[in-house]
């Protein structure tokens, strides 16, 4: 397996951005765990995990560190703790997660995207203070705690982009140490670590409903121009509530959301076998190749053509 159950790092040690990521299979009885980590920090690691199929049996979480703070990028899966405690988690779920010894298993209903920090038990004790009702099981190494939570707002944004970088270049690898930082940090923000934050008054369920929808429009019609006219009539909220809610909701701005949906699939669709940066350009709603090229290029750094798969 890919992590110990307590770091032995040594003064040689190359945190991330400048040391590639290392990579592993875990075993399984279908299609191996690719594991790819990164270290960023003396007993901290960043994780990506993925399973190319759904696995009729359950398997050993890939995972050994003391603490896993981790992200459901895509797919489906249940994570079963002591043959007890099953959490059924989906695409942009997050979990806490800290096995205590106590066996701890998983089964990819779907092909499955995992992000998950690790922490040895040392650097888990830097996250103590935040809910006394969670800190002492978190420095407790005999009480195991698995839970799931949805992600919303910002926290979803970062996760998303995390998920979408590889960490193949120094770049992308200081774009995955700062963005796990803040996903972090927006994690430690959460009810579960400050339960006081959990009796705040929520947005408006019917706001919180319609942003979500104007959300998942442009994800679905990425190819399409979206006015917030035209938005706001869809999801049946006024234009004003609509532009405020996505910014503080999302993290970004309307026109902002569509672009990074629209260079997330472009760069999936370039990784295909014979991809064209012309037609890319086109299906996710760009006439104009060299307006699709400098908004790749501020979003990823290169120029379509290189991303193309060879």
């Amino acid at each position: 397996m890919e992590e110990p159950i307590q770091s032995a790092l040594t003064k040689e040690t190359t945190y991330c951005p400048f040391k590639a990521p290392s990579r592993s299979l875990a075993p399984s009885s279908g299609s191996p765990v690719e594991l790819k980590r990164f270290e960023q920090r003396p007993g901290m690691s960043f994780v990506r995990a993925t399973v190319s199929d759904a696995l009729a049996t359950a398997i050993d979480w890939p995972a050994r560190s003391f603490l896993q703070i981790a992200f459901v990028a895509r797919g489906s899966l249940l994570v079963l703790q002591g043959g007890e405690d099953e959490k059924s988690c989906q695409a942009g779920d997050w979990l806490l997660i800290k096995p205590a010894q106590v066996p701890l298993t998983f089964r990819p209903l779907e092909p499955t995207q995992l992000l998950w920090i690790g922490f040895d038990q040392q650097a888990s004790q830097g996250l103590t203070g935040f809910s006394d009702t969670l800190s002492p099981k978190l420095i407790d190494s005999s009480t195991p705690h698995l839970s799931n939570h949805p992600s919303t707002g910002r926290l979803l944004s970062i996760a998303l982009e995390l998920a979408a970088l590889e960490g193949d270049n120094t770049r992308e690898r200081l774009l995955i140490e700062s963005k796990s930082l803040e996903w972090l940090a927006l994690i430690l923000d959460q009810p579960v670590f400050s339960p006081c934050r959990a009796i705040a008054p929520l947005r408006d369920a019917r706001e919180a409903n319609a942003l979500a929808a104007a959300a998942r429009l442009m994800e679905q019609r990425y190819s399409e121009e979206h006015s917030i006219a035209n938005l706001s009539r869809a999801v049946h909220l006024n234009e004003f509530k609509l532009k405020r809610g996505f910014k503080e909701h999302y993290g970004t701005t309307i026109f902002g959301y569509l672009r990074k949906v629209r260079m997330e699939k472009a760069r999936e669709m370039l990784r295909s076998p014979n991809a064209s940066v012309i037609e890319t350009a086109n299906a996710v709603g760009y006439s104009n190749p060299s307006h699709f090229a400098r908004a790749f290029k501020q979003a990823f750094g290169i120029n379509p053509s290189e991303a193309i798969a060879s």
